[in-house]
C-alpha cells in the first residue's frame, strides 16, 4: 500500500488556473485603461498646443496686415491669406477644428475677410473636437486678438 503520495488534485490545478485568470484579467484591464487614458490625455495635449499655434499666428497677422482672409477648407484644415499675398494653411489632423469669430461659426467653403483699416480688436473663438472618439471632450479656447492702431494710420490716433 503506498502511503506517502505527493502531487496535485484537479481541484488544486483548477483553482490555480482560475486564479491565474482573474489575476491576468486585473493586470490586462489596469493596463489597457492607463493606456487609453494617456492616449487621450496626449489627444487634448495637441489640440491644446496647436490650437495655440493657430492663436498665435492669428494674432501676428492681425497685429501686422491691413486685411486678411480666413476660409474653414475641411474640418481640420484653416487657411489664412493676408493682404499681401502671404498664406498660412493650419492642418489639425485627426481633430476637427472650428472657428468662430465675434459668435459666429466660419462656414466651410465660405472665406471671411476682417478688414483691418477700422477693427482694433476681434473675439476668436477655436472649438476642437473628435467626431470619431466619443472619450474626447471638446476644447474650446477664445480670446481677444488686437492691435493697438487701425492699420495704415501710421501709428496715430484720432481724436475726434
Amino acid at each position: 500500500m503506498i502511503t506517502n503520495e505527493r502531487g496535485l488534485t484537479l481541484i488544486e490545478v483548477l483553482a490555480t488556473i482560475v486564479l491565474t485568470f482573474i489575476i491576468g484579467s486585473l493586470v490586462f484591464s489596469v493596463t489597457h485603461t492607463t493606456i487609453e487614458n494617456y492616449q487621450q490625455s496626449e489627444l487634448r495635449s495637441k489640440a491644446q498646443t496647436d490650437s495655440n499655434r493657430l492663436i498665435h499666428r492669428l494674432t501676428s497677422i492681425h497685429q501686422t496686415a491691413y486685411s486678411y482672409t480666413i476660409e474653414q477648407e475641411t474640418d481640420s484644415v484653416i487657411h489664412i491669406e493676408r493682404d499681401n499675398g502671404e498664406t498660412y494653411t493650419f492642418d489639425g489632423s485627426p481633430l476637427q477644428y472650428e472657428l468662430a469669430i465675434e459668435g459666429s461659426t466660419i462656414e466651410h467653403g465660405v472665406p471671411v475677410t476682417i478688414p483691418l483699416s477700422e477693427t482694433l480688436s476681434i473675439n476668436f473663438s477655436v472649438q476642437v473636437t473628435q467626431t470619431d472618439n466619443p472619450r474626447f471632450r471638446p476644447l474650446t479656447i477664445s480670446t481677444r486678438i488686437s492691435r493697438i492702431t487701425p492699420a495704415g494710420s501710421g501709428g496715430e490716433f484720432d481724436d475726434s
